[in-house]
């Protein structure tokens, strides 16, 4: 069985535990290509995550919600990236209980990857195939925006970003939700 993992670092002959946004030391993989892709960019460090994708009612065609205009474009279009293939992988689980996600603690030795000069294009062509789509801000409820900007408040205070303005995180915020930050 192949997982996914992608990453915006090439080069890795085999993939090693981080620590994660869920605060253990895992490495993070998929059995989908299009999920491991739109994990080849990060928009913002970790421990940070910002990755506002989930699954249309089939369950099988993944929907990117842009929660700020073009924000699709904005993290991935001209960015590259690699998506890593792992095949039977040992003691993997999914404790995170994200659909689709799976993770592991040991390191991983790498079969194969393939370089993405362009995450934009590549993603736009699975659209193409019906296979992942892009939820425009306009189509998206007032009630889920501002549940999205109710979780980015709670992240202001959680690690008290007001404090550190120049923190990767804070300057995300600010540049595309500053509703959330100035209110906050």
């Amino acid at each position: 069985m192949t997982f996914y993992h992608g990453s915006p670092v090439g080069g890795l002959n085999e993939l090693k535990p981080h620590l994660s946004e869920h605060e253990k030391q895992y490495i993070y993989f998929t059995q989908n290509p299009v999920v491991a892709l739109l994990y080849a960019v990060h928009p913002v460090p970790k421990p940070f995550s910002y990755y506002p994708y989930g699954f249309d009612k089939d369950g099988t065609t993944i929907h990117y919600s842009e929660y700020y205009q073009n924000a699709f474009s904005d993290i991935y279009k001209g960015k590259q990236g690699y998506l890593y293939e792992c095949d039977d992988i040992p003691n993997v689980g999914n404790p995170t209980q994200i659909n689709g996600v799976f993770v592991c603690e040991n390191a991983v030795k790498v079969d194969r990857v393939t370089m993405i000069s362009d995450l934009y294009d590549c993603l736009m062509e699975y659209q193409q195939q019906g296979l992942f789509r892009i939820r425009p801000l306009d189509t998206i409820s007032d009630k889920e925006i501002q549940s999205v900007h109710n979780d980015l408040k709670q992240t202001i205070q959680k690690h008290n970003l007001k404090q550190f303005p120049d923190n990767s995180m804070s300057r995300f915020i600010r540049e595309h939700f500053p509703e959330v930050w100035e209110v906050e």
